[in-house]
């Protein structure tokens, strides 16, 4: 799957991503209510036996399993397996055998770790059932032992649910884990599995279908994917006009930093916003005239022309290369005061105009504002005990929460906070997102999606998939720059219509190998 192209089309519209702890409730509450615990097993035996056949058809295949539910999982793929006619064995990586026995009748023996390092010498494909997603800290003996020798075989690897010794929730890898060629996860992705280091030892992910209800209560973080941003973002109609597609205005760039702040409006333009004004320095005219000449130049020495152009756009987007001046915090304040209700966006130097003083940022933000922080921005705007890059989305929580803004914490994932507590996650990492100008970019996207009529959550999350999709696909990252990213907006967007989830069957979601994702 990861030598695809277009591995961002496999996945539903909606695709939660439970917590360790929430994913234990919401498989508690489907075994009391609806679906016995064996059948759970049986269901994520088989598709793991599925997806595992049509990547590997070809060769033995050992099963590495723990004491646990992953040890079962494990074992029923191996058993399906055997019954498919392919050559099977296993060995026990746990304290105990797996409870259910889920080897029944079959003629399959369950060795002893002693055996493991003859059994992965004569073995193509080896399954992952060592750990679950209840581990918290570094494995112990002799799970440790199992996962370094897994990992130094050099056979392909299958993780059931995720790889062996991360941390489902955030992501942490406190010892040994394996590193995974797939990773096949049961009814949704667990939040950690998204989240590096994590990310980076599970290969390609699967996420299939096995028997779970609706989610009850719903995970407090779902997946930004094709299939839910093309839902909201729908078809622009044949009767379309400037109007109805909606005004925007960008405010920014000092003097000689006219880059930024064109940036932001060619993608706003790109994006299908009607008509974009660019609010910049009298110094940065021509430049940015040269550079967007779609764009309607604004004197931001000229109060009544910026108060005219703020006032009638649907939407806003503030700080990209403002500069750090004396002025900056005022004409911050001033567009979010003539902007009023309409949605404003807050990028770069709009946000470090209020380093150390938030409260006077939250004081003066509206209900549809979004704020666009790097991690190092986001330091500057809360307190020393909030860990920005140790919890990112409890930071983006945190801010989304005291500020009553739409928080979008930039990084790979970034994560979008909802004053509520919820939270969205990219589903695209690249290293060509860290080029800059990408926020910038990120910026005018946001502002175009919110002048058309999303709402902030969903804005940032058409902006971030569809700037993603730009950013992967065609020719590629390497030597990619922000400045060749508006050109392939449009064709970001056409490839979102028509778009088909299900091409897999029983795949919920399909995310490439980290490193494959450039």
């Amino acid at each position: 799957m990861s030598s695809s192209s277009d591995w961002w089309r496999f996945a539903t519209a909606q695709v939660w991503l439970p917590t360790a702890a929430e994913m234990e409730a919401l498989d508690r509450r489907a075994i009391e209510r609806s679906i016995p615990e064996r059948a759970l097993i049986e269901n994520a035996g088989r598709a793991l036996a599925t997806r595992l056949h049509q990547r590997w058809p070809d060769g033995r295949v050992v099963a590495l399993a723990g004491s646990g539910h992953n040890g079962a999982d494990a074992l029923v793929a191996l058993r399906t397996l055997r019954a498919w006619g392919r050559d099977v064995l296993a060995v026990r990586c746990g304290s105990s055998r797996p409870d259910p026995d889920v080897l029944i009748d079959w003629d399959i023996e369950l060795a002893e770790p002693d055996s493991l390092h003859a059994a992965l010498a004569a073995s193509a494909v080896a399954i992952d059932g060592i750990l679950g997603t209840g581990v918290r800290d570094a494995p112990r003996e002799p799970q440790s032992t199992c996962i370094d020798a897994l990992n130094a075989s050099g056979v392909a690897v299958v993780a059931v649910d995720g790889p062996s010794g991360i941390d489902f929730t955030t992501g942490a890898v406190p010892g040994s884990a394996v590193r995974a060629d797939l990773t096949v996860t049961f009814g949704w992705p667990k939040l950690g599995i998204t989240r590096f280091p994590a990310r980076g030892l599970c290969g390609d992910i699967e996420a299939v279908e096995i028997g779970f209800p609706p989610p009850v209560p719903e995970p407090s973080a779902r997946l930004i994917t094709a299939a839910g941003v093309a839902d909201a973002l729908g078809r622009r109609g044949e009767d379309a006009h400037k109007g109805r597609a909606g005004y925007v205005t960008v405010v920014g760039g000092q003097p000689g930093m006219a880059g930024a702040v064109s940036l932001a409006a060619r993608a706003a333009i790109r994006a299908g916003a009607g008509v974009v004004r660019v609010v910049s320095a009298p110094e940065n005219r021509e430049v940015i005239q040269t550079g967007v000449p779609a764009a309607v130049f604004v004197d931001w020495d000229d109060p009544g022309a910026v108060t005219e152009a703020v006032r009638s756009s649907a939407a806003v987007a503030v700080g990209p290369g403002m500069g750090q001046g004396e002025g900056t915090r005022a004409r911050v304040l001033r567009c979010l005061r003539e902007a009023g209700p309409s949605p404003c966006v807050l990028d770069a130097d709009a946000l470090n105009a209020f380093a150390g003083d938030p409260e006077a940022l939250s004081d003066a933000l509206g209900e549809a504002t979004v704020l666009t922080p790097h991690p190092g921005e986001m330091r500057r705007l809360v307190d020393d005990e909030i860990d920005v890059l140790g919890d990112p989305p409890g930071a983006a929580r945190h801010l989304a929460a005291s500020t009553g803004a739409t928080v979008v914490l930039k990084g790979a994932p970034t994560f979008v906070a909802e004053p509520s507590g919820s939270i969205l996650v990219s589903s695209l990492v690249s290293p060509a997102f860290a080029a800059g100008g990408m926020g910038d970019v990120l910026a005018g996207l946001i502002a175009a999606y919110g002048a058309a009529g999303l709402p902030p959550r969903e804005a940032a999350a058409a902006a971030l998939m569809i700037s993603g999709i730009a950013t992967v696909s065609g020719s590629g990252a390497v030597g990619l720059s922000a400045d060749d990213i508006p050109d392939r907006i449009p064709g970001a967007r056409e490839a979102l219509e028509g778009i088909d989830p299900g091409r897999i069957p029983g795949v919920v979601v399909a995310l490439p190998a980290a490193n494959a994702s450039t």
